[in-house]
């Protein structure tokens, strides 16, 4: 049974596919109604104005343009944006020069993953004047690759831990006895041996108690440990959010409305949310989700653009965007392509530095 987007895709001639996608190249250029003139002009379609204003009746009729207020001009529907997207799109070819740009932006020396998502959200929202989220990889299936315990003073130590992915944590533990560079290499040590390598759904009972087993004579200090560890492998459990450039859909026409703006950038400002919004299937490379489509209200003047990124081929995380529904598509994807294929490459090389 055909959808009526299936329906809309067989009616569609060449003529019509050719004049929505004038329609909807100059909307997303100026943001102003487009009116048989403005195609007849501007594009190199061989047909007079009288003709555009007929077909783009019929494009209206078939609910894949709008006609805002009484301006003579029209605008693309979500439905005509979906349309364009799945049928008349082509892809954006980066320039060299573009591409030159990108890779210099890239060469960044990070040693942390969630580190780098967050730097590439930043990157990436200054470049397209979108707005970015990435999300960095749960690690429920992750492991701790080493412990590393510094003394402080004589009651305090700096407790570093390294997950695989190469993210850090580290607190202050304060101790009722003292804790010496001895003590706190042999501690260490007894971590390594335990916990090192062990992923994080199978540190049981079993282990914990053969670790306070080795710990017997200093059970005061082992106890605010392994909190911290507890509260490290709950928050590795949790896939960390990031969010490049919330402030850039205010530069946009579409966000000139106080109320509007208000809502949407308290709707960002919630990770929750962000995560809802963020869904992509786990065999889905890219995702366009256009006004409407979004579950959220809040995003229903909005089109979100996923891409996920891998680690070893498998996805562990994603990069989108999130600007007006008139934005670049193409060129949206092409370049969210590129960065989550230099994520691709990048991290895997974190991996490396991290294990020297």
């Amino acid at each position: 049974m055909l959808t009526r987007r299936g329906v809309i895709a067989l009616n569609l001639d060449e003529r019509k596919k050719k004049i929505l996608g004038a329609i909807i190249d100059s909307y997303i250029q100026t943001a102003e109604p487009v009116g048989s003139r403005t195609i007849s002009k501007l594009h190199n379609l061989d047909l007079s104005p009288a003709t555009i204003r007929n077909e783009m009746a019929d494009l209206e009729d078939m609910g894949l343009l709008e006609q805002p207020h009484t301006s003579a001009g029209r605008i693309p529907s979500h439905l005509g944006y979906r349309t364009y997207v799945d049928r008349l799109m082509t892809k954006y070819q980066l320039t060299n020069a573009e591409i030159s740009k990108l890779h210099s932006l890239m060469e960044l020396q990070i040693a942390e993953l969630d580190t780098l998502v967050k730097e590439i959200a930043n990157i990436y929202s200054r470049l397209t004047n979108y707005t970015v989220i990435g999300i960095s990889p749960a690690l429920n299936k992750g492991y701790i690759k080493n412990f590393h315990m510094v003394p402080i003073d004589e009651h305090s130590v700096l407790l570093i831990v390294v997950t695989d992915n190469n993210i850090v944590r580290n607190k202050k533990i304060t101790f009722d006895m003292p804790v010496d560079s001895a003590l706190a290499s042999k501690i260490s040590d007894i971590l390594n041996e335990k916990l090192a390598g062990v992923t994080n759904d199978n540190i049981n009972l079993s282990i914990i108690t053969e670790l306070q087993a080795e710990m017997d004579q200093h059970q005061n200090i082992i106890m605010p440990i392994l909190n911290f560890i507890n509260e490290c492998i709950e928050s590795m459990n949790d896939a960390d959010i990031f969010l490049g450039g919330a402030s850039n859909l205010l530069n946009f026409p579409e966000y000139s409305n106080v109320k509007r703006a208000k809502e949407l950038l308290e709707f960002l400002d919630n990770k929750n949310n962000l995560h809802k919004a963020m869904a992509i299937g786990e065999n889905q490379k890219v995702k366009i989700i256009i006004g409407s489509e979004n579950e959220a209200l809040e995003l229903h003047d909005c089109s979100v653009v996923l891409s996920t990124y891998s680690l070893g081929g498998v996805a562990v995380g994603t990069i989108g965007l999130i600007g007006p529904t008139r934005m670049d598509y193409s060129k949206a994807v092409s370049n969210l392509e590129f960065f989550t294929q230099q994520l691709d490459k990048l991290i895997p090389k974190i991996d490396t530095e991290g294990e020297k």
